[in-house]
């Protein structure tokens, strides 16, 4: 399978994501990609408006891996990897990511990922992987506090072109591997901006605070409270985070 056998280009979509889904709906292979150059309905994770101007790069790669569900979080948190590494191949930036799944330069989020996909009887049909990131656009654009893009940091254009074929390249490698049960562990700690830290997790109506010790071989994040409580974080799509300490190294212990 070739992620990009087929490439749906459009000027504007409500969500490339809703535009996967229905081709995935009507049997479409996968491999098939969407990107558009403005969403007017782009979302993220907790049902929260991702703001979708001309200048930012807007794709969804459809795919129908060989997973149980229950591998769904550690693929929604292992595919900000190749993104980062296409990110820091075109622009020469260090990323960070920040769990479950936004891509930070300096601290502030590029790139945010949302993974959705159905299943049944302990396996999935599809997974359709959306990938926002801020390219060419003005902070003001965004309105989110937080946030930048990439050629706002540079202070220059990035090709979009460029980083659209780099996306494609890393995300069709990182494929590959999850194709034969291996995820990029490493990577993703090595560029962890959460691990180690103090933090404050939302979980729907739930506020936890501790330390991010490590994440579990299912993606799932997992924290010491204030309290002494060892929790695992795991509904990456009901979970919001924020580090309290980030200006401390992010020395932590290993799961072993």
């Amino acid at each position: 399978m070739t992620i990009g056998r087929r490439i749906i280009r459009l000027d504007e979509t409500t969500s490339t994501n809703d535009e996967a889904k229905r081709h995935a709906k009507n049997g479409e292979a996968e491999g098939l990609v969407v990107v558009a150059k403005r969403q007017t309905e782009g979302r993220g994770r907790l049902g929260r408006e991702w703001v979708s101007p001309q200048g930012g790069l807007y794709v969804s790669v459809l795919l129908r891996p060989d997973l149980d569900p229950k591998q769904l979080t550690a693929f929604t948190v292992y595919s900000a990897v190749p993104v980062a590494r296409a990110i820091e191949s075109i622009t020469g930036l260090k990323t960070e990511l920040k769990w479950p799944n936004d891509i930070q330069v300096d601290g502030r989020k590029v790139a945010g990922l949302l993974v959705e996909g159905t299943g049944q009887q302990g396996k999935v049909d599809f997974v359709v992987l959306g990938i926002g990131i801020n390219v060419n656009i003005e902070s003001k654009e965004l309105g989110v506090d937080g946030a930048t893009s990439l050629g706002e940091v540079l202070g220059r254009e990035i090709d979009q072109d460029d980083l659209f074929a780099a996306v494609l390249l890393e995300l069709k490698s990182y494929n590959e591997q999850l194709m034969k049960g291996k995820y990029p562990e490493d990577e993703y700690v090595a560029r962890s901006s959460v691990l180690g830290h103090q933090i404050e997790a939302k979980v729907g109506r739930e506020t936890f605070r501790g330390k991010a010790l490590y994440l579990a071989p299912d993606g799932a994040l997992v924290i010491k409270s204030d309290e002494g409580l060892v929790l695992r974080l795991s509904w990456v799509n009901d979970t919001s985070i924020r580090v309290t300490d980030p200006t401390e190294s992010n020395d932590y212990p290993t799961k072993d």
